[in-house]
């Protein structure tokens, strides 16, 4: 699956050009937009964080990954990651348990904690699952709807102690920015 990340900034020049030099609004000029051969979102870079949908997002097998600008963060291995899931229901929130299973079933120590994480359009299901001085996995399960044929998994990992205040931060931004466009690629490529 190919898989590309354009600056909806360029979109924006573009049509701003042809509207008569109508500047868009912000709010439409600063997401990134990627997309498969099934698939299209948009999803916005969190501040001090770069996004990757080429070699990097590939090797967490995902469609994109951010990592933070700020060394400390880095060297903590620290990431946030995008999936899109094909779903053949409506229930995400079985899908989130069935996967919950197999993290138990790979750490037989994790523990399992409510994490409160909401989009302002989809419903979200959502768990923190740890190892304490080992790992933390913030795990948010996002369905845009009927009308999608795929559902997003939001995840941010990070090892050995519990993200800070401004990492959650970061990981909220890109949860409530994520946006689902189309369920095939109609961009021209």
């Amino acid at each position: 699956m190919e898989r590309r990340c354009h600056l909806a900034l360029l979109f924006g020049l573009i049509a701003g050009s042809l509207a008569a030099q109508t500047p868009a609004p912000k709010s439409t000029m600063d997401r990134l937009i990627v997309y498969g051969s099934d698939f299209v979102f948009g999803v916005k870079e969190p501040e001090g964080w770069t996004g990757n949908s080429g070699e990097a997002a590939t090797k967490y097998h995902v469609n994109i990954v951010f990592f933070p600008v700020a060394e400390p963060s880095r060297a903590a291995d620290l990431t946030i990651r995008v999936r899109v899931n094909g779903k053949v229901d409506e229930d995400t929130a079985e899908d989130l348990k069935f996967d919950l299973q197999h993290y138990k079933k790979d750490y037989p120590k994790a523990v399992f904690s409510d994490l409160r994480a909401l989009h302002p359009e989809y419903r979200t299901f959502s768990k923190l699952v740890y190892v304490p001085g080992d790992f933390y996995e913030y795990i948010v399960y996002v369905n845009p709807g009927p009308q999608s044929k795929i559902a997003f998994s939001v995840a941010m990992s990070k090892m050995s102690a519990p993200a800070t205040p401004n990492e959650l931060k970061a990981f909220e931004s890109v949860l409530k920015s994520l946006v689902w466009l189309s369920n095939s690629a109609t961009i021209q490529k």
